[in-house]
């Protein structure tokens, strides 16, 4: 193929997706696909030709969906029917292109020709927004000793009583991770054994904490704002005051079995 052909062939591509996405935005149904880090490959949102990244359709998604859309990016579940959402008068249609490849069809619900009403499960994860909130925002507050006292009476309680009523797996997948987090946080011991406190740092308290509710080194690191090598020690640091000198022991189940 000579270039002038190689060119003629590329505009007539990009005149085919032009064609398809004048259309589809004529019956505002509005097309984004992105990649797992977030980022845009292609879309047909009127006006925001510039927009690079995912975030910049929170307007259009819903900041809750986007939130649960992200929390969905970070598993392997392949949902071959697609996730459903709802922002207002939208509907959201999600699919998993491939590992790394997503694409979400937004489009008004009035255009359906049957009733799909939100998932219930999505309404009660919502219904914690509050709880969620105030605990991101804890460490900002003037009176830390009350809010956590609400946190560990109210909030925790809120989040366990949720997670029992809720049948979606990601959700349920997503309130186990938080519930972990929250209680350690919130809680003294962490559901530590009180003894290992005679031989172990704060910092590595901590880390032991991150690492039982199932964080990854990255995770932690970025949560106590420090290197992944920095963690990497705390977690070789661990092992030799536990006396786990078999490599094939794994760290966070013999932490949570000292708690059993």
């Amino acid at each position: 193929m000579t270039t002038d052909q190689t060119k003629q062939l590329i505009e007539q591509l990009e005149m085919k997706i032009s064609s398809f996405q004048y259309v589809l935005a004529y019956r505002n149904i509005f097309v984004i696909s992105f990649f797992s880090s977030g980022e845009i490959l292609d879309h047909n949102y009127p006006s925001h030709e510039n927009a690079t990244q995912l975030d910049h359709f929170g307007f259009l998604i819903g900041q809750d969906n986007l939130a649960a859309i992200k929390a969905l990016i970070k598993t392997s579940v392949s949902g071959s029917d697609g996730w459903k959402f709802f922002n207002r008068d939208l509907k959201l249609h999600l699919f998993r292109v491939n590992q790394n490849l997503w694409h979400i069809e937004v489009g008004s619900q009035e255009e359906e020709s049957d009733n799909h009403n939100p998932n219930p499960d999505f309404a009660k994860f919502y219904s914690l927004t509050e709880t969620l909130t105030e605990f991101r925002e804890w460490q900002d507050s003037g009176e830390i000793d009350e809010v956590l006292e609400r946190i560990r009476s109210q909030h925790l309680p809120q989040i366990r009583q949720v997670k029992a009523t809720i049948s979606d797996p990601i959700l349920i997948m997503c309130l186990d991770l938080i519930e972990g987090i929250v209680a350690s946080a919130v809680n003294d011991n962490g559901d530590i054994d009180t003894s290992l406190y005679a031989l172990l740092t704060p910092s590595e308290v901590q880390v032991a904490k991150f690492i039982k509710v199932g964080m990854s080194t990255k995770e932690i690191a970025q949560s106590l704002s420090v290197a992944s090598k920095t963690v990497e020690n705390h977690r070789n640091s661990l092992r030799s005051k536990l006396g786990i000198t078999n490599k094939g022991i794994n760290l966070r189940n013999y932490l949570i079995s000292l708690s059993s």
